[in-house]
């Protein structure tokens, strides 16, 4: 992708995404890409949508995947209960922990339906998968909140 297209595309985000604005560890770190989601890209995953069975299908002939043991729901604590299945805790700091890797698992505000997941890479940053198009790395998992995503409703850490 040409430098002009890479920055009409970054300013269309931070559009969604202000706070992406004044983020200097903002960039796309992929093209476009419908077979996975959010969820799965947090828990390491980019060939499967994953999410409950009894929501709504994914796009295209994408592959479903909820962790079978996890509570299904759009409620956040089914959300947190299938990180839990990945051997992930609530924790009480974003910040990079060494040999630990971290989630953020966000809300809309004034609801305890789950919107996004985004993960701490091993450098410190954070990557999120917005939606079916790009992924990009932000300095923390803060500067995507706002009214497509909501706010953090909390952080989880497992060990590496």
């Amino acid at each position: 992708m040409d430098k002009s297209t890479e920055e009409l595309i970054k300013k269309r985000i931070i559009g969604i995404f202000p706070k992406l604005a004044t983020d200097k560890n903002f960039k796309l770190t992929s093209p476009i890409n419908p077979n996975y989601n959010c969820l799965a890209w947090a828990c390491h995953y980019n060939d499967r949508w994953m999410q409950p069975p009894s929501i709504t299908p994914p796009p295209l002939d994408s592959v479903v995947y909820w962790p079978e043991d996890a509570k299904q729901g759009m409620e956040i604590e089914c959300l947190i209960d299938a990180f839990r299945t990945k051997g992930y805790e609530l924790c009480d700091s974003w910040e990079y922990e060494d040999k630990y890797q971290k989630v953020a698992l966000y809300v809309k505000k004034d609801s305890k339906t789950w919107t996004h997941a985004a993960r701490e890479l091993r450098n410190g940053f954070w990557t999120s998968k917005l939606g079916q198009g790009y992924d990009i790395q932000h300095g923390t998992p803060f500067t995507i909140e706002g009214d497509s995503y909501g706010e953090v409703y909390c952080i989880m850490k497992r060990i590496f």
